[in-house]
């Protein structure tokens, strides 16, 4: 046996190691791990980040702060296109340009550059403590860091997710990827399918295609089922004049290839197609990383996903869980306002999550559609009669060509996007001026949706949220003051229909009377 006074110094030392040290372990450092953790901080309480990798998840490696910088490269590559040999503007040869070269300079730059920022401003700037390493699990209490023992009152679940692979054959075949690997192209493929239709599918079909890359998207049941039909149909005819292929209704039952990938094969109407490619994109959704939160007994749903209510607290007393692992919505807001309750709820304080008017947002370079509230039809259905508010009317049957006049097409003037050069592709010929519409209640006059497909709308709609929620009128939104010309222009168009006794609003026809599929 130790000497006693031996034995008194080693309990005295482990005791030591394994005291309650934190208010709470934040399992995870993503998007709602570190905004969580420095909440927690502001409130007074002492956080404990574990991070294997790099603080910030995967905004500033595979998507939020990644695809802005793709989508700005990819738009710059569709306008030269738009423009080259027009009016002033010279011949543009871009028979050379490379998403693979785009990717990698992020890869080498952008993804350093941020990691470092985030690591400095939570270390440094906040003041957080982050353990550094693979950490494991013990109890709920306990997490265990490159073999160093920490504990903490509470343990908050932060682990993301991943995409969703289908069971298919040739689903592991080398040139099958996702959006965590677009970062990592080393080569440009000619021809790529795209395996899902929603909001990530769409938009990495709209970021590809202008790299001279052929794009077919693949979609078992409806692309953008939750979207406004104007919107889906504005996007779909844009996607046919690029020449981007999209089938709905098709089950893809296997990727052929030797040593790589060859084609896609598919069932659609009955009949057996196959598209050849050199590459697959799978964006058929997100399972959540909720495996190393089973073993303290937490309930996890069928999607994978941690249960939570509405303080994102499990059954567990003292686990929470926040951002993806805790299911959809999968949102980069979501997952910080999810942190930030949770913050809330282990400082004492009772929180409760708030999905309502969450906006949503797709890539579409040149342009990108933004949404919040309900559709026409959803608003419909809950109101009966609705008014719209709602800019280009319709369509023309054929593109404007190049520097002419049409008369009689109103539709020509009306500049819906913000920045000037969709002003500019007006007049030249690709009649992509974008389209705003926004629905009211007309009975209590309040608005109950805003959709559009422009550039730079996005930021408003941050805002407009929050006017949703607090129930404002055409005639409060008519009083705002507006920066002309804007983006999203729902002010101005307030403002021409508020002195309106009896609402009727203008929109003179929807975009499409029919649902709109490019094939």
């Amino acid at each position: 046996m130790l000497p006693s006074v031996i034995r008194r110094f080693f309990d005295r030392n482990i005791l030591k190691e394994l005291k309650m040290e934190y208010d709470a372990i934040w399992f995870g450092g993503g998007a709602a791990g570190r905004f969580g953790a420095a909440y927690h901080k502001a409130l007074g309480g002492k956080p404990l980040i574990v991070e294997e990798h790099h603080l910030g998840g995967e905004c500033h490696v595979c998507r939020c702060a990644f695809e802005n910088f793709f989508s700005d490269q990819a738009s710059m590559a569709e306008l030269m296109r738009l423009y080259s040999g027009k009016s002033w503007y010279p011949k543009i040869d871009l028979s050379n340009i490379s998403a693979a070269k785009a990717a990698e300079l992020y890869r080498n730059v952008g993804q350093k550059a941020f990691a470092d920022t985030m690591k400095h401003q939570t270390e440094k700037q906040l003041g957080i403590e982050v353990a550094w390493g693979k950490g494991k699990i013990i109890d709920k209490n306990t997490v265990e860091v490159e073999g160093k023992i920490y504990r903490g009152k509470n343990l908050v679940i932060g682990t993301g997710s991943r995409p969703t692979m289908p069971d298919i054959p040739g689903i592991n075949l080398p040139g099958v990827m996702t959006y965590k690997d677009h970062p990592e192209m080393k080569t440009d493929p000619k021809k790529m399918v795209i395996i899902g239709g929603g909001k990530i599918g769409i938009g990495k079909a709209a970021m590809f295609a202008p790299f001279n890359i052929e794009v077919t998207v693949l979609e078992k049941y409806t692309c953008l089922p939750k979207w406004d039909r104007d919107i889906r149909n504005f996007i779909f005819r844009d996607f046919k004049r690029r020449g981007i292929k999209i089938y709905e209704g098709i089950d893809v039952k296997e990727i052929k290839g030797k040593g790589k990938v060859q084609s896609v094969v598919a069932q659609f109407n009955g009949e057996t197609m196959e598209f050849p490619c050199d590459a697959v994109m799978v964006s058929v959704g997100l399972t959540p990383n909720s495996e190393p939160a089973i073993p303290l007994g937490v309930k996890i749903g069928k999607g994978n996903e941690v249960i939570i209510d509405e303080g994102c607290r499990t059954n567990v007393p003292g686990i929470y869980a926040v951002g993806d692992a805790a299911g959809a919505p999968y949102f980069m807001a979501i997952a910080r306002k999810r942190g930030m309750i949770a913050a809330k709820n282990i400082a004492g304080e009772d929180a409760k999550m708030d999905y309502s008017f969450v906006p949503d947002h797709i890539y579409l370079p040149p342009l990108e559609a933004t949404c919040v509230g309900l559709t026409e039809s959803e608003a419909r259905e809950k109101y009966g009669d609705v008014v719209l508010i709602q800019v280009p009317w319709g369509p023309k049957p054929e593109d404007p060509k190049p520097e002419e006049y049409y008369p009689g097409f109103e539709n020509q003037g009306l500049p819906v996007c913000g920045r000037m050069h969709t002003l500019n592709l007006l007049f030249y010929g690709q009649n992509r001026n974008g389209l705003v519409k926004a629905i009211v209640d007309p009975k209590s006059r309040k608005y109950v949706g805003f959709h559009s497909v422009g550039d730079g709308a996005k930021t408003a709609f941050q805002y407009l949220s929050y006017l949703l929620k607090i129930g404002w009128t055409v005639d409060q939104m008519a009083n705002l003051h507006e920066i002309f010309l804007n983006a999203e222009h729902f002010i101005q168009l307030s403002r021409l229909v508020a002195g309106q006794k009896e609402l009727k609003g203008f929109a003179a026809q929807v975009y499409l009377d029919e649902e709109y599929v490019c094939r």
